[in-house]
């Protein structure tokens, strides 16, 4: 049998129903987009901008990964994490101390940025180079002098992979002048200033740590918001201009190449060598009617016949090596 609700049941019920206002409110709210805005750090570089700074690093990871794997004889796994854009005195309280902070020097247009390094992955690239096996254990003492020394090495690689990534936008030289392990004393702005923080994974063993960029923002506006690099951005890469075709022409018509002839060859037995003496002649499988192999950068080119000319040997072309045809050697 049905249960038969009292007045009071049924008014809580009706009393627990949304009215037509509220459902109304809550559809709408469901359907905003609501998007945050800081206006205290607003966003200075757009989207296409940084993926460009995007492309410069990633390039430059690549080639840091490949230089640490040889030096540490092991396998050095760089990632680009991420790309921000902070005031600086977040970025320096951001920095444990003791650190390993590096600050480098650009010349064109001359500015100043930051190499942030875990110091235990500084500990663990001086122990691989020294022959050791390496540890990432905690570390509360400053580098010392002789692991800055050893150290100036991957910086000075890095350097150069700075100036390497960045030459696509401008061409300046970077150099690394001064070493702080306290992060306070490194003021290259205003702690008010933006700066763009370039933040690397370094994974060794399955342990990570990090390699960050601090460049300022005006440096990095001053370079994007050039005429040639928003033109880039906008429109891609430009065609070839022809006093650009005519200039690699004329380098690549300038450059030496080597040119050579095989007169021919034979095999000896050791014993064979080991009693040769002077005037021996060594018989080659080359017959005097038989063309010649010619190489261009040690590659098989043409064939040629030998002969003499203004009292040097020479050697006459005679045909061009096909694609299928085998080097005679």
């Amino acid at each position: 049998m049905a249960k038969v609700l009292s007045q009071e049941e049924i008014d809580a019920l009706l009393n627990s129903l949304p009215t037509g206002g509220e459902a109304n409110q809550e559809s709408e709210s469901k359907q905003q987009k609501i998007s945050l805005y800081d206006f205290k750090h607003p966003n200075l570089i757009s989207k296409e901008q940084m993926r460009l700074l995007e492309n410069i690093h990633e390039g430059m990871v690549r080639n840091l990964g490949v230089f640490l794997s040889a030096q540490l004889r092991m396998i050095v796994d760089i990632s680009l994490m991420t790309i921000d854009q902070i005031m600086y005195s977040e970025y320096v309280m951001s920095i444990s101390s003791p650190a390993a902070t590096y600050v480098g020097t650009i010349s064109d247009p001359h500015s100043q940025f930051v190499l942030d390094l875990s110091p235990q992955l500084v500990v663990f690239i001086v122990e691989r180079l020294f022959g050791g096996q390496g540890s990432f254990e905690p570390i509360n003492r400053p580098i010392s002098i002789i692991e800055r020394k050893i150290m100036k090495r991957v910086v000075n690689r890095i350097a150069v992979e700075i100036s390497k990534n960045w030459k696509s936008l401008k061409e300046f030289d970077c150099d690394f002048v001064r070493f702080e392990s306290n992060p306070e004393f490194v003021q290259i702005v205003p702690a008010s200033e933006p700066v763009i923080v370039v933040s690397m994974e370094v994974k060794i063993r399955g342990i990570s740590s990090l390699l960050n960029f601090c460049y300022p923002y005006i440096w990095v506006s001053g370079i994007i918001s050039t005429p040639e690099v928003q033109d880039r951005i906008l429109f891609g890469t430009k065609q070839t201009s022809t006093d650009e075709i005519n200039a690699v022409t004329d380098s690549l018509s300038s450059t030496k190449v080597c040119v050579k002839s095989l007169l021919g060859s034979n095999w000896l037995r050791v014993h064979e060598i080991i009693n040769l003496k002077i005037g021996d002649v060594i018989p080659l499988n080359t017959r005097i009617s038989r063309s010649v192999p010619i190489y261009i950068q040690n590659k098989y080119t043409y064939n040629g016949t030998v002969g003499n000319r203004n009292r040097n040997y020479a050697v006459r072309i005679e045909s061009i090596a096909k694609g299928d045809e085998h080097d005679p050697n």
